[in-house]
């Protein structure tokens, strides 16, 4: 341990020796850090904390609806241009941090120590963003970090909104110039369809295959002629054996025509009207009978209506015969007779009404079969020009197509647009909350003056013991035969002692008292200082 110790033992007496020169170091060291710990300005810090809910409830009821860009990397570009030159220089001449000192870059060093002063955090997962300012004063801290965070608030509303506008504004223009463009290309298809009347339009199908097409249907009417004309031949033959007229065998009674000694004929008109319905019944259930079976309700009933107007027949000749009888036995009435009577024939008016239909049909059948033909003829006259009419049709309706989706598209965009606005007027998708409102803290940043005031009195102190320290080592002294033996590695022969007089141990006295005095007056002098700085920022002074 006294080897340990030796060197150390060896140093202090020399250092001792030096005492001075360590105080003197001291005091000039305290002095100089003095005149910088005066100069220095505490800083202080104020900061804030944002929270931006990006995840509303309106978001996911708008998907597909509206535009919705990513909110979160709008929020965060926001952010990141917040600290832009024009938003400094605007803080710059709000809070007056510009200092005047002649220079004509003042308020440029003032922006520049402003963006090296602000720190800006921005923590995109949890969309926290944090802002932070250091100054000497702290309400000028507190004012800009305040109006950071207004910035930050407003900026990208009023942009937003902006470039919504700006898009509707576009969006506008471009539906107009295409409607324009649409009006155009229809207005070319009216003139190609006016300009060639006979075209049909269908530009995807083949020529050949229309030609095919229009063939097969011109040989399908030519046969529904050649069987109507076949029917109306036949309706025609039925005719020939029919007679326009029946003869009707009826009872009469005889009466004498005044001015002449022949007698009339008297039928009862009845008789005639139902032997006509009587005829028309037959024609009627033959024609059922080639149609159905005789189980049919329309043959039955057809059966029960000709057996009843038989009999209604035979009641009407066996009245009117009694009606002659009785005529006959009256001595002036005239004798009766039989009387053989002339009608129209039923089945050949519906002979004829057949005729007469089956020619509107063969005519209607003709008119069809000559404009297919006209047709067909037409486009086999066009098989040298239908191909080049087909490209132009194509070539416009393509051209057609193009801007008719391009102006849909675009219509749809405005209203989507439209509704993105309605729906950014009425709501926010981002919301802001301030989570650490602006506020300043209330000691300044390390180091602060008092404990800068400390560390100046303690780096004094370590100064005058490392002045010391060299000096002895610079002239070194020994206080010991040992010592000198050590140092100088040769052999001492003897040493001299020194006995100190009364004077000389009271100056010695008065020596260690004026250390003593001067060390303690330096570490006062510290703690005074640091007090009264501590008591100054306290008060405000």
């Amino acid at each position: 341990m006294n080897d340990l110790l030796r060197p150390l033992f060896n140093l202090l007496p020399g250092m001792w020796d030096r005492r001075w020169i360590g105080l003197i170091t001291a005091w000039v060291v305290l002095l100089l850090g003095g005149v910088g710990v005066a100069l220095y300005h505490e800083r202080y810090m104020a900061s804030a904390r944002v929270y931006v809910d990006t995840q509303t409830l309106l978001k996911p009821l708008m998907q597909g609806l509206t535009v919705q860009p990513n909110i979160d990397d709008q929020v965060a570009m926001v952010a990141r241009t917040l600290l832009s030159r024009p938003n400094l220089e605007r803080l710059v001449r709000e809070n007056h941090l510009v200092v005047d000192d002649g220079r004509p870059d003042a308020t440029n060093r003032a922006v520049d120590q402003l963006f090296k002063n602000i720190k800006l955090n921005i923590n995109a997962r949890e969309n926290l963003y944090s802002v932070s300012y250091v100054n000497p004063n702290p309400q000028v801290a507190l004012h800009v970090v305040q109006d950071l965070v207004n910035m930050f608030l407003t900026s990208g509303i009023g942009g937003k909104q902006q470039d919504t506008q700006q898009a509707l504004n576009f969006l506008d223009a471009q539906i107009a110039d295409y409607g324009r463009q649409l009006s155009s290309a229809e207005q070319k298809l009216k003139d190609f369809k006016t300009a060639h009347p006979g075209y049909s339009g269908q530009a995807n199908v083949d020529y050949y295959t229309r030609v095919n097409q229009a063939s097969d249907q011109l040989s399908q009417m030519q046969g529904q002629l050649s069987a109507a004309i076949a029917a109306r031949n036949a309706i025609a033959a039925q005719m020939r054996g029919e007679s326009p007229t029946i003869t009707v065998t009826s009872p009469y009674v005889a009466a004498p025509v005044a001015g002449s000694g022949h007698a009339a004929a008297v039928i009862p008109p009845d008789v005639l009207d139902i032997e006509q319905r009587i005829q028309t019944q037959r024609n009627r259930l033959d024609d059922l009978l080639q149609r159905y079976t005789n189980d049919y309700p329309d043959v039955i009933t057809a059966r029960q209506t000709l057996a009843r107007l038989e009999a209604e027949k035979k009641a009407r000749l066996k009245a009117a015969a009694e009606q002659s009888a009785q005529a006959a036995a009256s001595p002036a009435a005239p004798s009766p007779a039989t009387a053989m009577l002339s009608a129209a024939n039923p089945a050949y008016q519906q002979l004829r009404v057949q005729l007469a239909q089956a020619d509107a049909n063969v005519a209607s059948l003709q008119a069809q079969v000559a404009q297919a033909q006209s047709r067909l003829d037409q486009l086999r006259s066009q098989a040298g020009q239908m191909p080049e009419l087909d490209q132009q049709y194509a070539s416009l309706m393509r051209g057609y197509d193009v801007i008719r989706k391009s102006y849909d598209d675009l219509v749809a965009r405005r209203q989507s647009a439209g509704l993105t606005q309605s729906v950014d007027a009425s709501s926010q998708l981002a919301v802001f909350r301030i989570v650490d409102p602006p506020r300043v803290e209330q000691h300044p940043l390390f180091p602060s003056k008092p404990m800068l005031i400390a560390l100046l009195v303690l780096f004094a102190l370590v100064c005058g013991v490392v002045a010391s320290f060299v000096v002895s080592q610079l002239m070194p002294t020994y206080h010991s035969p040992r010592q000198l033996r050590e140092a100088i590695d040769r052999p001492v022969l003897g040493s001299i002692s020194l006995l100190n007089s009364a004077q000389t141990a009271a100056r010695e006295r008065r020596d260690h008292l004026n250390l003593a005095f001067s060390v303690a007056a330096l570490v006062l002098i510290g703690i005074v200082w640091a007090i009264w700085a501590h008591l100054q920022r306290a008060f405000g002074a």
